[in-house]
This record gives structure tokens, C-alpha cells and sequence, in this order.
């Protein structure tokens, strides 16, 4: 080719192609003529940096200027924005703490460090001594914090100190303040560590100023900010070791983890820095792990939300009970999270802080819906989204006995229960999570051969998805036995999963053993308590129980306690002094009494906090019907949204409710089922048997105030028919020869006639 290509040079440009500076002057179309003699000189500042100058001071000023709150959690919490200190008045006077018998500062006001840094004054005492505020003149006077830290006892501790300061210096993460430089210094043993100047109040200068506590939405919020640092650190096998409120700066809309000098590598050994109260017990035996910055986690939370009860001027051990705490018995979640992040034991902790977010997202979303009535579309991180429903269709069924003559139960049974709840998700980790991907959509007995196989092989043997699938398959067969025994030869590997506890909990629902079945998902609940499914597989087997005792359909509770169970299906915080009728918070009882507390409250969590799952709707309304509060039962019910599929079955069941209880039957009552029941379709395909209930309530009604010599108060009639005594009998009568044309059964038809030519009306001619 003679010619070259101009694509050619075109890439070679825009190769060649980098930054560079484009002349600026907006006083070059001046007219005015200046003497630049005059005016330059050795001291003249160049207007180009002067503008600079002038941008770098606006930009420092603005920083205060209130703007928006940051949107976190998913958007379901907004951050305040907090304007940040002023660093010209962030310096205290050491003298009060001196005079209190803390070391006086070995740095004052004017004094130079490494050349470049002048010492403005302290602004905190630390476990490690003061800690000041800089100017680093090397760096356009940024402001900087100079923290000291602990000095090497020998060659050994030395090497460690190298080390760590080697890893902080690599720590880059946007919630944690970042490190600018180690120095070595005479007047600290230890040298000093630089660090950028976070410039905003501490979480404990907030908790103070709202009053001892925060709002739990904020609180978590801003703890939801932190855990990610953490997890951070995690990753790069290091722990902070030092959480707590005074270590987390808010500053515009930013949350910063502060004070890096007590991070140390997992299970590093010698000088572990932490706070009393704050610390977890067993740092001093195991050395700083990642369920040890967990604990840190929890109690930072617990003590950003309640008063902690204090002991010789620190935190005491453990937390308020729900009996002690009203903010844990409305957020009975919030309380079993708290307990699992500062559980004594290190291994029932949560794994990691990515965990711990999860969980606490689920939460936060939980105690959303209670407080304000907001939802939240539930992630589903650990469970599949609710297979079916269960107890929607008994009461709305049972009316088809008047068709057939067939008997159908009303109570709820444990193999539909199963069939309905949610199962749990695979792992994308472990090593069968491809070949179950696979298999998911086989035959139960095709996927139990394909395992069984599948286990036989070495690269499976460490899995603990396909044991559990295999487990799963079996249930499905109806092989409750073998899966049983399955589980068993499991326990001593997963005692502490929860998916072992979750598929126990199935199997002892399968074999009618409801009494382990709720330990097992009593243990799921406290592993996971932000998610729904483990609170209505709980809910349920309490109902099971009381069926089993006998106690579905009795009053069982006091008018308080019956108004804060109740409370929870319309998101309402009603104060309730008296607690004594729940003997406790702990779900593992028999007592009916707590059963039905715990039943109710936790249909409530889950229809409260996701009105897609139709389940706790109704067993909710179960609930509040068999404790005589037919109209909050109704109200309940009503909240089933308009595009439900299960929406017409819940208009029927409230009509059934407003009319099924002779003891609570009431005018009003009937005409509202009757004007429920006419804004229905015609085609409903038991439109006319619930008619028929309706009539026969009001005729039962209209009969005893007639025994008592009492009229009804409307005499508007009841669909098509007077509401009197004959009225309502020539309705019912019609209602009955009509199903008797319907029945697919002679008997059955013959009986229907026979009950027609009974309630007719007497015949006057």
C-alpha cells in the first residue's frame, strides 16, 4: 500500500491523547490597560492559583450546608444529615481529665510533628492515650487526627507491630477512615498514627443528645453502614476488636468507622485492645475472631436502642428480657437477633457480618411494617417464596355438606402445612449445588437415585445440600421414617445448621410429633429471626398443639393480653401493662395460654409485615375468632389485597365468621354478611350455600328475640325475603330444595327435601 490509512493515524491520536491544561482567562476581553510592572513581583500569587484557592475554601465551607439525608437499607431507612464539627472548635481542655488522674497530653498546641504536621490540640482520650487534631502542611493544611499507639515490649511484639501497621496501611474502604502515614516519634513510645479527620459527632454523642437512645429504624440503619466495613476487614483477615458507639462518626451523610489502633490480625495474640461492656468474654482465651467483632456488634446496637443496665461504670453482661424491656416485646425479632450476636457461645453467633446484615435487614423490615404499616418486598436469601396456602379453604368448604352430605373438617393438618411452607434454598457453594440445579425439577424418586449415587462419589462427600435433598426427597415419598433416620446419622455433622433444624422440624410435623416440631423451628427462628418462614412454620405447629389439646375453638386469653396479640394485624402499637397471662417469651411451651399469644403474634409478624402470604391472614383470623373478636377476625381478612387469587375466598370466610357464632350474633352482623355476599358474582359456585347460612343465622337469631318477646330494630329485607320468622323460613326452604336439585347423592337429596318441608312456613289454608 503506497497510501497509509487514515484510521490509522486516527487511533494513533487518540493513543497519544492524555490530559493537559486549556488557557482560562475571563479578563482577556478587557479594554483596560494595567501595569504588569506594577504588579507582578516576587510576591504576586498567580490568578489561576488564587481561583483554586478560592474553590478549595467554598468547597471546606459548603461542607456544612444542610443537604439531604443519605437513603440506606435498601431505601427503607433515611440517615439524618449531620453536619460536621467545626475542627476549629473540636479541641477540648485536657485539664478536666487531668485533674480526674488521666496522664496529661504529651503534645501541645504549636508543636511540629515530623515536619509536617502541627499539633492544633487533643479531642478525645483513648485507650491509648490522647488523641489530637492536625494540620498537615504538606497536604493543602488538611486537617488530620494523630492517635499514638502501644509500644513494643520486645523483638517479637516489635515484628507484630511492623506487621500490623504494614495491613492498616492497605485498608481502603469508603466506611472506614482512611490512613495517611506512620510516625516515629520520641514522645510516643509507639509512634503515631495519621489519620484522615472524620469531622462529625460520635453515635454516642447522638445517642445523648436524643435522649439516651436512638430510633431503632435509625439505629439500625447506621449499624447496616458499618457492617460492611467490618465485613471488609474480615475478608482481609483482620478484626476491629473495638466496636462501639464512640468508634462510629456520622458526619454529613457518611457513618466512618474512627480508630483503627486496636485492629489486629484473627487470632493475633498479645496486647488485644477493647472496651469493657462492649468486649466479648472470650477474647482473652481464644484471641480476636470474627464472632468476636460480632458480639462488639450486637451490644453496640443493644446499647444504641435501650438503656443497658450499668455495673461499676461499665455495661453490664447480657440484655433486658422482653418482661424487662417494652421495645423487646413489640420487636420480639429485633430481641432474638440481639441474643444470637452477643450469644455466649462464639460458634451460635452469626458467621459473618454479611450474615448478620441479612438477618438484621429482615428485621428492620419486620419492625417497619409494625411501627408504620410499610412493606417491604421480602429477599429471598435463604428460603423459597411460600410453596402454597394452608387453612384457607376449610371453613368456605364445610358449606359444601349441605350439597353432598360429605363431613369436611375445619381444622388445619400437618401434611398441608408442609405442602405450603417455604423450603430452603441452596447453597451455590457447596460442592453438589450444580448436579441439585439439575435435579430440581424431577420426579422425588428420581432425584433420591441420582443422589444416592451422587454421594457414593469423593468429590461429593463433603457436601451437605445433597444429604439434605435426599432427606427432602424421602418427605416427599412419604418415607418420614427413613427420612428420620437419616437425620439422626446427621446430627453430629450439622447440629449447629439451621437447614438441619428446618428439615427435623418438617419430619416431626409429618409424624404428628408436634412437641419436638416446635423446638426445631423455635431453634431456626433464633438462628434466622428476619425471615418469615421459621415464625409461620412455628405459628402453625402452636395451632397444631392446641388442636391436639382441644383448645382451638376456646377463649383463652385476658382482654390486655388478647388486645396486644391482636394489635400486630393492623401494624398498631398499642401500650399493654400487664403481661403475667404469658408465662413466658420462650416459644418452647405446651401451655395453651402461650400457645395461642405466640400463635397470634406471630400470624400477626407475617401478615403485618408481607400481605401476599394468605396463610397468616387466615390463620391470624383463626385465631381472633376463637377468642371471641369476630370483627377484628373480618378486618383481618379484609386486608387480603384485591388481586389475590384468595380474595374471594376471603370475602366468603368473612361472611361465614360474621354469622357463624350464635353466641355473638347480632343484627348488624347478619345484614353485613348479607351485603358481603351480594356484591359477590353470581357465578361464585357456593353462592348458594352461604345464602343459606346467612338466612338459617338470621332465622336462628330472629327466633330467640322473639323468646323474649323482642322484635328486630330494621325490617328491611334480607335478600329477597322479609326478615321475619315466615320470611326467612320460605327463604331457607327455597335455598334448601334448590341444593337438593343440585345433590349429586338420592340420600342426601331425599334428607334436604326432608329438612325443606320441616322449616317451611306453616300453611294457613
Amino acid at each position: 500500500m503506497s497510501e497509509s490509512d487514515p484510521r490509522e493515524h486516527e487511533d494513533s491520536a487518540q493513543t497519544e491523547a492524555h490530559t493537559e491544561a486549556v488557557p482560562f482567562d475571563p479578563f482577556a476581553d478587557d479594554d483596560d490597560e494595567f501595569d504588569t510592572e506594577a504588579t507582578t513581583g516576587p510576591m504576586t500569587v498567580d490568578s489561576g492559583e488564587k481561583s483554586r484557592r478560592e474553590a478549595l475554601s467554598t468547597f471546606r465551607q459548603r461542607r456544612g450546608i444542610h443537604r439531604r439525608g443519605a437513603t440506606v437499607a435498601g431505601g427503607m431507612v433515611k440517615l439524618p444529615f449531620v453536619s460536621p464539627t467545626d475542627p476549629e472548635t473540636a479541641t477540648i481542655d485536657p485539664a478536666e481529665a487531668v485533674a480526674r488522674g488521666v496522664e496529661a497530653p504529651t503534645l501541645e498546641p504549636g508543636d511540629i510533628v515530623a515536619s509536617q504536621y502541627e499539633v492544633l490540640g487533643p479531642i478525645a482520650h483513648g485507650g491509648m492515650g490522647w488523641i489530637y487534631l492536625a494540620t498537615d502542611h504538606f497536604v493543602a493544611d488538611r486537617y488530620v487526627v494523630l492517635k499514638g499507639m502501644m509500644a513494643a515490649q520486645s523483638e517479637h511484639e516489635r515484628a507484630v507491630a511492623e506487621s500490623e501497621r504494614a495491613f492498616l496501611a492497605e485498608i481502603t474502604h469508603p466506611g472506614i477512615v482512611k490512613i495517611f502515614n506512620f510516625i516515629d516519634d520520641p514522645r510516643s513510645e509507639g509512634g503515631f498514627i495519621v489519620m484522615e479527620y472524620a469531622g462529625g459527632p460520635s453515635l454516642r454523642s447522638r445517642r445523648r443528645k436524643m435522649n439516651g437512645t436512638l430510633d431503632v429504624d435509625t439505629a439500625i440503619g447506621y449499624i447496616l453502614e458499618i457492617l460492611p466495613a467490618l465485613d471488609y476487614l474480615h475478608s482481609r483477615g483482620v478484626v476491629y476488636n473495638d466496636l462501639k458507639p464512640d468508634n462510629i462518626i456520622i458526619t454529613e451523610d457518611q457513618v466512618k468507622l474512627i480508630d483503627l489502633g486496636a485492629v489486629t490480625g484473627i487470632g493475633a495474640f498479645g496486647h488485644i485492645f477493647g472496651t469493657k461492656g462492649f468486649q466479648a468474654p472470650e477474647v482473652s482465651t481464644t484471641g480476636p475472631t470474627v464472632a468476636s467483632d460480632i458480639y462488639t456488634v450486637g451490644r453496640t446496637l443493644a446499647s444504641l436502642i435501650v438503656k443497658l443496665p450499668v455495673e461499676n461504670g461499665v455495661y453490664a453482661p447480657g440484655l433486658p428480657t422482653p418482661d424487662e424491656e417494652p421495645l423487646f416485646r413489640e420487636y420480639l425479632s429485633l430481641y432474638r437477633l440481639l441474643l444470637r450476636a452477643t450469644h455466649p457461645d462464639p460458634e451460635a453467633r452469626f458467621p459473618t457480618a454479611a450474615a448478620m446484615s441479612n438477618q438484621l435487614m429482615g428485621v428492620l423490615r419486620e419492625i417497619l411494617a409494625i411501627r408504620d404499616g410499610r412493606h417491604y418486598p421480602h429477599l429471598y436469601t435463604r428460603f423459597t417464596a411460600q410453596r402454597s396456602t394452608f387453612g384457607t379453604k376449610h371453613i368456605v368448604f364445610r358449606t359444601d355438606q349441605l350439597l353432598d352430605g360429605i363431613k369436611r373438617s375445619v381444622q388445619i393438618s400437618a401434611p398441608e402445612i408442609v405442602a405450603a411452607l417455604p423450603t430452603p434454598l441452596t447453597d451455590s457453594d457447596d460442592p453438589g449445588a450444580g448436579l441439585l440445579s439439575a435435579a430440581s425439577y424431577t420426579e422425588p424418586s428420581e432425584v433420591l437415585y441420582t443422589l444416592e449415587m451422587a454421594m457414593k462419589q469423593p468429590e461429593m462427600s463433603g457436601s451437605v445440600e445433597i444429604p439434605l435433598s435426599m432427606v427432602r426427597a424421602k418427605l416427599d415419598l412419604g418415607l418420614t421414617g427413613e427420612a428420620i433416620r437419616q437425620l439422626d446419622e446427621l446430627s453430629d455433622r450439622l447440629k449447629n445448621d439451621w437447614r438441619y433444624h428446618w428439615h427435623s422440624g418438617v419430619a416431626a410435623l409429618l409424624s404428628s410429633d408436634f412437641v419436638n416440631a416446635q423446638s426445631y423451628f423455635n431453634r431456626v427462628l433464633n438462628i434466622l429471626p428476619g425471615e418469615p418462614a421459621p415464625k409461620l412454620a412455628l405459628a402453625a405447629t402452636d395451632e397444631l398443639l392446641l388442636q391436639q389439646q382441644g383448645m382451638n375453638n376456646v377463649r383463652l386469653l385476658n382482654q390486655e393480653t388478647t388486645r396486644a396479640a391482636s394489635a400486630l394485624a393492623f401494624a398498631q402499637r398499642v401500650p399493654v401493662d400487664d403481661y403475667s397471662s404469658v408465662p413466658s417469651w420462650d416459644h418452647i411451651t405446651q401451655d395453651p395460654i402461650a400457645l395461642r399469644f405466640h400463635a397470634m403474634r406471630l400470624y400477626g409478624l407475617v401478615w403485618a409485615t408481607n400481605p401476599t402470604t394468605v396463610s397468616s391472614a387466615f390463620g391470624l383470623a383463626r385465631q381472633l375468632n376463637a377468642e371471641g373478636l369476630v370483627d377484628t377476625a373480618v378486618a383481618a381478612l379484609d386486608r387480603v389485597p384485591q388481586n389475590s387469587r384468595h380474595q374471594r375466598l376471603a370475602r366468603l370466610t368473612t361472611i361465614l365468621l360474621l354469622v357463624g357464632s350464635t353466641g355473638s350474633l347480632s343484627e348488624s352482623r347478619i345484614r353485613r354478611a348479607a351485603r358481603r355476599l351480594e356484591l359477590l358474582p353470581t357465578n361464585e359456585p357456593r353462592l348458594q350455600q352461604v345464602r343459606l347460612a346467612v338466612m338459617s343465622a338470621g332465622l336462628t337469631w330472629i327466633r330467640e328475640r322473639s323468646a323474649q318477646g323482642k322484635t328486630p330494630i330494621s325490617r328491611a329485607s334480607l335478600f329477597d325475603v322479609p326478615f321475619n320468622e315466615r320470611g326467612l323460613r320460605t327463604g331457607v326452604e327455597a335455598s334448601l330444595r334448590s341444593l337438593a336439585r343440585q345433590s349429586p347423592f338420592a340420600r342426601h337429596r331425599y334428607r334436604l327435601i326432608e329438612m325443606a318441608n320441616m322449616i317451611r312456613p306453616q300453611t294457613l289454608f
